[in-house]
């Protein structure tokens, strides 16, 4: 098999036995020859080829087989028939908590999953601080799972597989389990992820994160493959397939699902700790707090479209600086810059600061994006630019939308319409 290929699959298919009561499993083991089993095919002949580097999103509605496919890729199950070939160490953050002890803590659960991930103890404790920093669980990592939110394991899973160099990495839909914050903060590592060519299996029903994410998708349904191609098409033509088959069970079954993608309500603290944080400047001037709030002075995650919000930015000088720019970026979970302006695109004059002198600058905009999870980067620099201190992704917020409507904003269209216009337009084309 070719280098250049990551994943290989030929003709995988996996067959399930149901058994109308247990008894009849026992009289099979007992009297061979008689099947008294139903077989179910979750997947039938499976062909893929995923190439080193690639990122392909997988799409399909829930029991099309999707989580089987990724768990035969990741070794955890065994098909019926066909071959699997897969070149590279694999990190897997499938269903929720697989492969935690929950008898065990955090700790002694990242050291025993980081060696079943190939790593040698010592690589796993040369890499536990960055795996703590990421997952912010405090001191619960010293105490066992079985204490743990849903929240929480998903945090620690995810800071594990992300934090020990995987060749390929196959992301389920866990991630919806985690809080904005979180998932902002996962979507970050993803992408840096993809940036140095681990080759990224995910699947999502979030059709936007898939057309921005990946490079190719695929379409499940009843166990096969419908489609690979490019994920705008892909991903057009599985919500046409939802469209054509949604009933009102899964409807309010989508509402469930989506009712749980923000489990646990995070404030906005600022750790300049963070290794997480991607941050450069000269630090002449430094930020010291990120606040969003709304007109009335509250500080808030969550915002409707179409309200107004204040960025808030409180900033230091280190020396004395006449020619401070402040900018603000704000992002989807993608990376996208959704908007992004600074002082001076304003024609906003910041007064000179004398050493150690604060200064709050406040942005003042309205919501116009549609619902999602944003972040906002801050950067401080000079008129000249140089940079004096830039925080990507600092601060996370919520957008939600009350009306219904596609793409990363909501521009609030009107429609206007007249009968008698048209019956006019009509006339004049029959008498042409």
């Amino acid at each position: 098999m070719g280098e250049e290929i990551a994943i290989s699959l030929k003709n995988i298919s996996k067959c399930y036995k149901r058994y109308a009561r247990p008894v009849d499993r026992l009289k099979e083991i007992l009297l061979p020859g008689k099947n008294r089993a139903q077989e179910f095919w979750a997947l039938k002949d499976i062909n893929l080829v995923i190439s080193k580097g690639e990122t392909l999103g997988i799409v399909g509605q829930n029991g099309s087989g999707k989580s089987t496919l990724l768990q035969i890729i990741a070794g955890t199950l065994t098909p019926t028939t066909g071959e699997v070939w897969v070149n590279g160490r694999v990190s897997a953050l499938l269903e929720l908590g697989s492969g935690f002890n929950p008898e065990f803590t955090g700790r002694q659960n990242v050291f025993f999953n980081g060696q079943i991930l190939g790593l040698s103890r010592d690589e796993v404790e040369a890499k536990f601080d960055d795996i703590a920093a990421f997952a912010e669980i405090g001191d619960f990592i010293e105490h066992p799972v079985k204490t743990y939110s849903s929240g929480m394991v998903v945090r620690l899973a995810f800071a594990v597989i992300a934090n020990t160099e995987p060749s390929i990495l196959i992301v389920d839909e866990a991630l919806a389990v985690g809080d904005a914050k979180f998932q902002a903060r996962c979507m970050k590592r993803i992408r840096q992820l993809k940036e140095q060519g681990v080759t990224i299996l995910f699947v999502s029903h979030d059709s936007g994160s898939v057309k921005m994410l990946c490079n190719s998708a695929v379409m499940m349904n009843y166990g096969r493959i419908l489609e690979i191609g490019e994920p705008k098409e892909v991903v057009n033509h599985y919500i046409a397939l939802l469209s054509s088959e949604q009933n009102e069970s899964d409807i309010e079954n989508r509402k469930l699902e989506k009712k749980k993608c923000i489990e646990e309500p995070d404030g906005l603290v600022i750790n300049h700790q963070d290794n997480s944080l991607h941050r450069h400047g000269n630090k002449l001037a430094i930020i010291k707090d990120v606040k969003i709030y709304d007109l009335e002075e509250n500080e808030i995650t969550k915002v409707e479209t179409g309200k107004p919000i204040q960025i808030s930015i409180l900033l230091e000088a280190q020396a004395e600086l006449s020619d401070l720019i402040v900018g603000i970026s704000i992002r989807n979970l993608m990376g996208l810059v959704i908007y992004g302006t600074n002082t001076q695109l304003l024609n906003i004059k910041l007064p000179k600061l004398d050493k150690f002198q604060q200064l709050k600058v406040c942005f003042q905009v309205i919501c116009y994006m549609n619902k999602g999870i944003h972040t906002v980067t801050v950067g401080i620099h000079s008129e000249e630019g140089l940079s004096y201190d830039w925080i990507d992704e600092l601060v996370v917020f919520e957008v939600n939308n009350s009306t219904v409507c596609d793409g990363f904003i909501d521009l609030r269209s009107t429609v206007k319409f007249s009968n008698n216009e048209f019956y006019s337009i009509a006339s004049n084309l029959e008498n042409a």
